[in-house]
């Protein structure tokens, strides 16, 4: 559940100013240079010793990599909106754009793209059902799902961590959290695949147009979910906040209901659910220390979690447009502009992070973090990501002490744009 708006936008270039190390407009910076992003933290070192602010003409965008730079922007969210959908919409071709203008998911006001008024009128109702109170209620019905799918891994090894165990687990335990009917699975993770396209993804061309329909698809479906369950409540996150319209305790549309679960909850919720176990699993057994460690000592879970997105977080940065002319770190940004703040790096800098390519578990300002967001746009699932990856490691560790990645693999990456996703992890169990 993001509210980060991670889609790649476009908007009209800015004149590029200073000297860049990648070359004139940023030309050779690429964080995509590499499929195993073998050389990105290099590549952000550099930006952040010596260009750290640069307008790159190849993403029309301003690049921003610095720590202290990347937390003021995120926390100002008058000065950097984080309402680009316009600009995202912009970069698809006139037939997609026409289907897509069409629905709620790109219209309707949303937590992700939205900033204030309508952030807090829908944020405050759906914040309830995921903090750290609620999630602990929900923490023995997410260990059921995730006992059940690890009833079903596969006999043998090596085993794909990703496929047999992660991905099945967000994918259930975000159907049932939202309240939608499990046997709809296959459905749902059909639109998933659309709209996660669309704002995450890079959809060819040739298959945009029928994502477009899916998206729209995806919202009859809901609409329907929706007017069954004001009929006949059941437990999840759409009952809940049908149950506080009633009551005159939350205020949404149809529409507004549609546009958070299809993007806020489906879009945004399946694969950070998964990613969470997949990446904690891997900084742990990279150095098998680290998982004997915490097996012994399980009050390190927390520090543990928070280190391992803090070294490798699942997103390269977040979006947002410059309301009016503003200067980063002394570097003039026109109004209209679209920064890329890069979180990636800003987890990576020394100044903040000393050793920052160590894994530590045992860093004093693990909580500075931003790799859940900062300010008025911080995640929304931060604590359900902490409680699945909880539930994953513990059936892990108790049914697998030996758990331990196969060596020398060549770890792929599912295609995007700005998040960084392991497609498969294989392990010895």
């Amino acid at each position: 559940m993001s509210e980060t708006g991670q889609s790649t936008p476009h908007a009209d270039p800015a004149p590029p100013t200073g000297g860049c190390p990648f070359g004139p407009g940023g030309r050779d910076f690429n964080p995509f240079a590499s499929p195993d992003y073998a050389d990105l933290y290099a590549q952000l070192e550099t930006a952040r010793n010596e260009s750290p602010v640069f307008f790159s003409e190849q993403f029309r965008m301003w690049i921003v990599t610095r720590y202290d730079d990347a937390l003021k922007i995120l926390k100002d969210a008058e000065r950097f909106s984080s309402s680009t959908r316009p600009i995202i919409m912009a970069s698809f071709p006139d037939e997609v754009r026409a289907v897509l203008e069409r629905t709620h998911t790109f219209s309707a006001p949303n937590l992700g793209f939205d900033g204030q008024p309508a952030h807090d009128r829908l944020r405050g109702p759906v914040a309830k059902y995921f903090s750290a109170k609620a999630m602990n209620r929900r923490a023995p019905r997410i260990g059921e799902i995730v006992a059940e799918v690890h009833a079903n891994i596969p006999a043998g090894s090596p085993v794909d961590l990703v496929e047999s165990f992660a991905r099945p687990v967000a994918n259930r335990v975000v159907i049932d959290l939202a309240g939608l009917p499990l046997e709809d699975h296959d459905r749902i993770m059909r639109y998933h695949e659309a709209v996660n396209a669309f704002f995450f993804g890079k959809p060819p061309l040739d298959r945009q147009l029928g994502y477009a329909r899916d998206v729209r698809e995806l919202e009859t479906y809901l609409a329907g979910v929706i007017e069954e369950q004001r009929i006949a409540p059941r437990e999840g996150l759409i009952s809940y906040l049908l149950g506080l319209m009633d009551k005159g305790e939350a205020h949404y549309s149809t529409a507004e209901l549609i546009s958070l679960i299809s993007f806020d909850i489906i879009a945004a919720g399946i694969r950070p659910a998964g990613y969470v176990i997949v990446n904690l699993c891997r900084a742990l057994l990279r150095d098998p220390r680290h998982w004997e460690g915490l097996r012994a000592d399980p009050d390190l879970f927390d520090s543990a979690f928070n280190e391992s997105l803090r070294h490798s977080g699942m997103a390269l940065g977040v979006f947002r447009q410059a309301t009016t002319d503003v200067e980063v770190a002394g570097v003039p940004v026109p109004r209209g502009a679209v920064l890329w703040v890069l979180v990636a790096s800003a987890n990576h800098d020394d100044s903040r992070f000393p050793d920052p390519e160590v894994f530590d578990p045992h860093r004093p300002n693990l909580a500075g973090g931003l790799h859940f967001s900062q300010g008025l746009h911080y995640c929304l699932g931060a604590y359900l990501a902490r409680t699945v990856a909880r539930a994953g490691l513990d059936v892990l560790m108790r049914h697998h002490p030996g758990l331990r990645l196969v060596p020398d693999q060549a770890v792929t990456y599912e295609p995007s744009i700005n998040v960084m996703v392991p497609a498969g992890l294989l392990v010895h169990l």
